[in-house]
């Protein structure tokens, strides 16, 4: 009997570790109002949320770095080649895995994007 309960334990451990870990992203929607080319073939995008596109027209990367502080946008850092056709003026949300560097705006490693409109 106790050899029984001693396996049903074990048993019951694989089957816990086995399962499937699901990470869960943060998300950010918002407009892309600036895209600077980094070292090393990393890009990195400044997303602002609950802007319009008449927000961004004629102004200054600092005047929309300002902007991004204000309505609480990000900078994300993503590879060259995996989002090479995305446009200032396009409507994204984005996703994180919830780290950031603490910068003012805050700076983000891009796992995932979605185009709403372009």
């Amino acid at each position: 009997m106790k050899k029984l309960l001693a396996l049903a334990i074990v048993l019951s451990f694989l089957i816990a570790g086995c399962g499937q870990e699901e990470t869960i992203l943060e998300h950010q929607e918002g407009i892309i109002v600036s895209i600077k080319e980094l070292s090393n073939g990393i890009n990195q995008i400044l997303v602002v949320p609950n802007i319009l596109h008449e927000d961004i027209s004629n102004k200054t990367l600092d005047e929309l770095t300002k902007l991004a502080r204000e309505k609480g946008g990000a900078y994300y850092s993503f590879e060259i080649e995996k989002y090479a056709a995305l446009q200032v003026g396009t409507h994204v949300i984005v996703y994180w895995d919830g780290s950031q560097l603490d910068s003012n705006p805050p700076q983000r490693r891009l796992d995932k994007l979605d185009i709403i409109s372009k």
